[in-house]
């Protein structure tokens, strides 16, 4: 990996949650999210960097030690759940189907002429897009992947979570989140990651080896987007994220959020359908 996801974390045991996805049980830890999800419980974050300790970078482990401890918890189980994208601002409301297996995850818009695909391999996580089942899969590159997906307040970008690829990754300190310690790193894009945020600042979990909390921030070290688990629940053997919060905030108002879009999940059961 160049300097390495998700959107998307590792369960940890259920007692432990606010943010979550799906992967294969292990040992102590359950599954992982997406991506977008993949993202986490958000504190207000001033510029000052309030709450990390900075002064113990040498605490923190090579990035590249802790991207390498995150990949192995970047295998999906074979895996469908269904749910609801709704916005806060546009009021629609959207049926989905989530597919995940290995290291694939396939978000299908009911109702929609929309099917995302995002396919993270070591270094290089692709989003693809297509209008149906029968329709190839397009790449989303370039400053496409900072558009908005239907009405909503997600992106390809969030989808894709290729922050984790930027060669500029520099570890901040440390610091805990609902009561879990964590190590700090902040990443910044080159001039050929087309991003929309001028940095991003992440929580990994120094025993579960998942994001915490993920910040997009702004040219001030403001935070401008966010993303939240409100809930967990179990379907069968896993825990997943029963609802997610993905908000665009106000940079110059102090943890408000400008729109807010949710990802609601119903139900699921083993089983995706997507070949290897």
């Amino acid at each position: 990996m160049r300097d390495c996801l998700l959107p998307l974390f590792p369960l940890i045991p259920a007692s432990h949650f606010f943010f979550t996805s799906f992967m294969k049980l292990r040992p102590y830890a359950s599954l992982y999210f997406l991506t977008l999800c993949s993202i986490f419980s958000f504190l207000s974050l001033p510029p000052v960097m309030a709450g990390i300790d900075t002064t113990a970078k040498d605490k923190v482990p090579p990035v590249a030690y802790v991207q390498g401890m995150i990949w192995k918890r970047l295998d999906f189980a074979d895996f469908t759940l269904n749910g609801t994208v709704h916005s806060d601002k546009s009021k629609n409301r959207y049926p989905i189907t989530l597919l995940t297996k290995g290291h694939e995850l396939v978000y299908e818009f009911k109702n929609q002429a929309l099917q995302i695909r995002v396919v993270l391999t070591p270094g290089v996580f692709t989003v693809e897009n297509r209008t149906s089942s029968s329709a190839p899969w397009t790449a989303v590159n370039g400053t496409d992947r900072t558009h908005a997906i239907l009405d909503t307040d997600i992106t390809y970008e969030d989808l894709g979570i290729d922050f984790m690829n930027w060669d500029d990754t520099n570890p901040v300190g440390t610091d805990s989140i609902k009561t879990l310690p964590a190590y700090v790193f902040e990443a910044t894009p080159g001039p050929n990651d087309h991003s929309r945020f001028a940095k991003v600042r992440y929580w990994v979990s120094t025993q579960y080896w998942c994001f915490l909390r993920v910040d997009g921030l702004n040219g001030k070290g403001q935070t401008i987007k966010r993303v939240e688990a409100q809930d967990v629940i179990k379907i069968g053997k896993y825990n997943v994220f029963k609802q997610m919060k993905v908000a665009n905030m106000a940079p110059d108002r102090n943890d408000i959020a400008l729109s807010t879009t949710f990802i609601d999940i119903e139900d699921g059961h083993d089983g995706s359908g997507l070949k290897d």
